[in-house]
Order: structure tokens, then sequence, then C-alpha cells
């Protein structure tokens, strides 16, 4: 019994961890942070202000990948980007609702399309 349990531990070695266990988003009254938790390239860990904000857009990935948010923000090149699999992902949903950062029905209409689609807010003029 020893040995299958040393086994199945080996084995889960080699076993992708799920996202929620690499990635986490925290935030607070001035901005928010993605932060690396294990095995990711430190280049995932973001930080930006609520007043930087500039558009957020929700990208389907289909059935078999991460959706993800992109934030643009006052001051970078690159958005910030959050995987929605990420540890804390769709609290951070709510808090830029809850900021008109990505209204409701924005983010309800992303979050119901399985076809590879982009969701913006604002939309593009």
């Amino acid at each position: 019994m020893n040995s299958i349990r040393r086994f199945c531990s080996w084995l889960g070695r080699f076993r992708p961890k799920p996202l929620g266990d690499l990635l986490a988003i925290e935030f607070d009254d001035v901005g928010a942070r993605v932060i690396v938790l294990d095995r990711l390239e430190p280049d995932w860990n973001q930080a930006f202000a609520w007043q930087d904000v500039l558009r957020v857009c929700f990208k389907d990935a289909g059935l078999y990948r991460s959706d993800v948010l992109f934030i643009t923000v006052v001051g970078r090149s690159k958005p910030v980007v959050v995987l929605m699999e990420a540890r804390g992902a769709p609290v951070l949903i709510g808090e830029l609702a809850k900021r008109n950062l990505f209204p409701e029905k924005v983010w309800r209409r992303a979050f119901g399309d399985t076809s590879g689609g982009t969701h913006c807010w604002p939309p593009e003029q």
C-alpha cells in the first residue's frame, strides 16, 4: 500500500496545477494586484490603481482554456492580463462592476458567450 501512495505522489508532480493554485488576485480601495503563487514567470505579477483603468475587455477562450480579462491602464504599453481561473478573479469582476469599470450588463453578456468573442467597456467608438 505504501508503494502505491509513493507512486501516486510521484505521478502527481507531473500533473499541472489548477490556475487558482498558481495565480491570485487581491484588491483594496486603491487598486488590484495579480500575484504569482507558484511556477509562473514573474512577469505575471502586475498591479494597477482603480483610477488608472481606461478599459476592460473579457475574452472568451472556449471550453478548454481560461477566459481572460485585459485591463488597459494609464502608463502601461500592454494591458494587465487576468486569467479568470486565478484565485479571486470572479470577485474582481464584481469589484470592477461596483466601480462602473465593467458594468453588469456587459459582464453577463461576456460570461454567456461561448463563441470566442471579446466584450469591452467602454466599447470602441
